[in-house]
């Protein structure tokens, strides 16, 4: 079975750093994510669904140059299953949905001014472990697979102090086709 994973995150993170003038930072983030769809495939078979918003956790630890930011980032990104189709007839599959820990690699851009706001953009790539679980009256998928991923980050930071700022972001989050095993036909 194959499933191509979308995902956005849509909503607030926040973070603590120290001040962007200094070379370390550390950051930590909480949001939401906003699953669009999930589209796979079996052998005569057309699978798409839908997931229910989620959790969105993250940690990173990063180093500034300059207006750039390149940052080691460790996530996870939850979303239960709210329904599965099968060339377009509603299987009655339940389940956990899909959930993915990520771990990537970002460079960020600045765009700095003497306003305490800060706008960046930037991009990251990476490997996600995704876990799917759904079950229905006539089968289940459940498994994890291994998949690279990448991600498109655009936001503002807020200072706060000398050494800290929040922000608030949109990350465009998508890994490649991973393969999962029906255990029986759905």
């Amino acid at each position: 079975m194959k499933y191509l994973l979308l995902t956005t995150l849509a909503g607030l993170t926040f973070s603590t750093t120290p001040a962007l003038s200094q070379s370390t930072y550390f950051s930590g983030q909480i949001g939401v994510r906003a699953v669009q769809e999930i589209d796979g495939s079996l052998p005569g078979a057309a699978l798409s669904g839908e997931l229910g918003n989620g959790f969105y956790g993250a940690a990173a630890i990063g180093r500034v140059s300059g207006n750039w930011r390149q940052e080691f980032e460790l996530s996870t990104r939850a979303g239960k299953l709210n329904g599965l189709d099968v060339n377009g007839v509603d299987s009655g599959a339940t389940g956990d949905g899909l959930s993915a820990f990520a771990v990537m690699g970002n460079a960020i851009y600045d765009f700095r001014s003497d306003s305490s706001f800060t706008p960046y953009l930037g991009a990251g790539l990476g490997f996600t472990s995704v876990t799917a679980d759904f079950a229905g009256p006539g089968g289940q998928i459940d498994g994890d697979a291994g998949a690279v991923a990448f991600q498109m980050i655009g936001g503002v930071s807020l200072a706060l102090s000398e050494g800290s700022s929040i922000f608030a972001d949109l990350r465009y989050f998508r890994a490649a086709e991973t393969d999962f095993t029906l255990t029986a036909p759905l």
